[in-house]
């Protein structure tokens, strides 16, 4: 920044005021002076400027960023260093975040949470497409324009959490994000993908409409733990006239498993369109047992036992969208209640929505109603047909051991263990992460019990990246099932800048699928700030911005100057005090001193007329008097002048004049008259 009375970030961008202040930067309403328009800076605190990896995450991710081009994400223009720290220019959004709409109006309509939800998932999904995951989808990074326009911030950027909630949670390589929205496998130190920011996104939804997220706590753990245990309490014990398809919708965004969840945002926006028409909503169907065929969208299979994300068994008081098992009797599935015709305009409330439909809960309670009365009869006819025989039993539970000592426990009591090999992060190898039916389900032997669980993983030879550059070199983890950490960025020039140095574990090392490979990477000849060299002379300056540690490459121009004296710097190109690459080329511009005046040709011309002709043009005027004869053409005028005319002088040269002056005219005295004689 500069010293003037508003700051100037990069020498482009100047700070009006200051708008908001977060767990790692300050952000600045400025202008960009290039383009004449309104931006929001981002300014890093400096204590984070201080992690060579966090900058280097910070660089290549707002590069990632930048390519973002999508109507619905806030775009990311410049970054750079300024001073001690970074800086990340955007676009400025006039408007309020969805997280001050909540703060004042407190809960949303469903109609206007699937709207805004929607432009959400429109935003990820272009995202997604584009290799960037967000990671930290949560209401203070969604903006509501002025316009009615949405639009999400801060794509990509792995950031430090808030301190207060989030100390616990931001060493590097574990857990980025804020507890409150992120996913389980994200809370278990998992790698997130385009499925943890859609459980993000059923937060949102979940909180828009209840007006408080589904898991809080003390602290950042207390909320992991949640994330990863716990169920949130259904929207219809908060809200009583939610829409039932709406419901359906937050509880498959909201599943623990990720294969259970939405599989892409496009999927989430195209069940929030037919909810938004009043269609049948996969996520509700799929939760009653029905087909998905009419949907656009195929919906991954929900596992027996629950409703999308709410659990059975006992807990089943609290689910919201019970399934219909295939073998009750005359129990018949019930349609998927509408979510109302499409309105369109702004997202702010208030929201001209339609009156809330009764008709869905009258069907609800019936449905349960239903549901009571089978159970009941099931009830008796079991007690009258004796099934509760010897033979039967309660289902032991079975998970978190490995599959060998599942499956030995189930063939001790006679049942038939059916193995799902399913790949989950966070889960041990060959350990059983889930079982169908549930704990302390009655059984029978010779019963099949499918349980899932984690397959050992092939190890996966690490390819050599040394060389590559940061982007490439990620790419080509990725492809092998691994992840790249940047360890140390080191100035190097005879490296250039983002290439690898070195690699750990080396090339050919055998690790297990998902592991992260340390990288060093090249900061080139490294950044060094142009030094004060203004009045210094030339040579000087040359001397000091050849040496260590700038090493430049220095190139000198003149430039007039009427405050520097001739032969001292002016400027300099990066200018002074700017942040620079060692070794890069420099411009300095030397005063050749003020700008030169042509001379006029005043000769001839009366001394009155010389002077005013010679001071207008800033130069000075001495007169030199010379005789002429009375009535001479020269006679007050200028017969020479001592600097010739056209000639290049600097302002202030005197310039001598010869100026012509008659000589006063002799007078003749007449001879005094003889004295009178007298008569002799």
């Amino acid at each position: 920044m500069t010293g003037n009375d508003k700051a100037i970030v990069n020498d482009r961008y100047e700070i009006q005021q200051r708008v908001g202040r977060g767990g790692m930067a300050d952000v600045f309403l400025a202008r960009d002076i290039l383009l004449d328009r309104p931006v929001a800076v981002k300014v890093l605190f400096p204590e984070f400027a201080t992690d060579p990896a966090f900058v280097e995450r910070f660089r290549r991710e707002a590069q990632a960023a930048a390519n973002l081009n999508h109507p619905n994400i806030v775009s990311v223009y410049d970054w750079g260093r300024v001073g001690n720290t970074y800086f990340m220019a955007m676009e400025y959004v006039e408007g309020r975040t969805l997280a001050d709409i909540l703060r004042a109006e407190k809960q949303l309509s469903s109609a206007q949470a699937s709207d805004i939800a929607s432009e959400v998932a429109a935003a990820l999904s272009f995202a997604h497409r584009n290799g960037v995951v967000h990671r930290d989808v949560k209401p203070a990074n969604i903006l509501i324009g002025a316009n009615g326009a949405v639009k999400v911030a801060d794509f990509g950027i792995a950031r430090a959490v808030d301190t207060r909630q989030e100390s616990n949670l931001t060493q590097v390589g574990a857990v980025m994000g804020t507890a409150t929205y992120f996913s389980p496998e994200q809370a278990q130190g998992g790698q997130p993908d385009p499925r943890s920011d859609v459980y993000s996104l059923g937060i949102v939804l979940y909180e828009m409409v209840a007006g408080t997220p589904p898991f809080t706590g003390d602290n950042a753990v207390s909320v992991a733990y949640k994330q990863v245990h716990d169920y949130p309490q259904p929207l219809n014990q908060i809200v009583l006239d939610i829409p039932r398809s709406f419901e359906a919708i937050v509880a498959k965004c909201l599943a623990k498993d990720a294969s259970v969840r939405y599989q892409s945002a496009d999927a989430v926006r195209d069940d929030l369109r037919r909810f938004r028409e009043g269609a049948d909503v996969g996520a509700l169907i799929e939760a009653l047992g029905g087909s998905v065929a009419g949907a656009t969208t195929v919906m991954a299979q929900t596992p027996t036992g629950g409703a999308a994300n709410y659990p059975t068994g006992d807990a089943a008081t609290t689910q919201a969208m019970p399934i219909v098992g295939a073998g009750v009797g005359g129990t018949q599935v019930m349609p998927a209640t509408g979510g109302g015709a499409a309105t369109g305009g702004t997202y702010l409330p208030p929201y001209d929505d339609e009156p809330p439909r009764k008709a869905g809960l009258y069907i609800v309670a019936a449905f349960i109603a239903v549901i009571a009365l089978l159970g009941g009869a099931f009830a008796l006819f079991s007690s009258l047909t004796g099934s509760n025989s010897s033979s039967d039993m309660k289902l032991p539970n079975v998970v978190n051991l490995t599959l060998s000592d599942a499956s030995k426990v189930l063939l001790d009591l006679g049942l038939n263990p059916v193995p799902n090999p399913v790949a989950k992060d966070g889960v041990g190898d060959d350990v059983v992460y889930g079982q169908d039916p549930l704990p302390d389900v009655v059984m029978r032997k010779g019963d099949n019990v499918t349980i899932t669980y984690n397959p050992k993983k092939a190890p996966v030879a690490v390819p050599s990246i040394q060389g590559l550059s940061v982007k490439d070199a990620t790419a080509l983890l990725l492809s092998k099932g691994l992840q790249l950490t940047v360890s140390e960025v080191r100035n190097d020039p005879t490296i250039p800048a983002n290439q690898i140095i070195s690699q750990d574990p080396g090339a050919n090392a055998e690790v297990p699928a998902g592991s992260a490979v340390k990288v060093v990477v090249s900061g080139g000849a490294g950044q060094v700030t142009v030094p004060s060299i203004e009045g210094q002379t030339a040579d000087a300056a040359t001397q000091l911005l050849k040496s260590t540690p700038y090493n430049f490459i220095v190139s000198v121009q003149n430039e007039v100057s009427v405050d520097v004296a001739k032969g001292r710097v002016v400027r300099t190109d990066p200018a002074i005090g700017g942040p620079i690459e060692a070794g890069a080329a420099i411009t300095i511009y030397v005063s050749s001193g003020p700008q030169q005046v042509e001379v006029p040709d005043v000769e001839g011309r009366t001394e009155g007329e010389a002077r005013v002709s010679l001071n207008t043009r800033g130069l000075g005027v001495e007169v030199a008097y010379v005789d002429v004869p009375a009535g001479s053409l020269n006679d007050g005028k200028v017969i020479s002048q001592g600097v010739p005319y056209k000639s290049m002088v600097d302002p202030a040269t005197v310039v001598k004049l010869t100026v012509g002056k008659a000589i006063a005219a002799a007078t003749t005295v007449a001879p005094a008259p003889a004295p009178a004689t007298s008569a002799p």
